[in-house]
């Protein structure tokens, strides 16, 4: 069994700032995703395939 005297605690700041390091960029591609799915559904006009007449 292990001793749990010699257990090391995290600074708390640090967490946070690793936190931080993977929520940012998390977050930057989450809404890069979100705004191009939109172009999916968003509503266009359509091409005419032959020339008028």
């Amino acid at each position: 069994m292990a001793d749990s005297t010699n257990v090391k605690k995290s600074s708390p700041l640090l967490v946070a700032a690793a936190w931080i390091i993977v929520i940012i960029p998390t977050a930057w591609g989450l809404d890069y995703t979100v705004k191009n799915a939109l172009k999916i559904f968003a509503a266009s006009t359509p091409t005419p395939t032959a020339p008028a007449k």
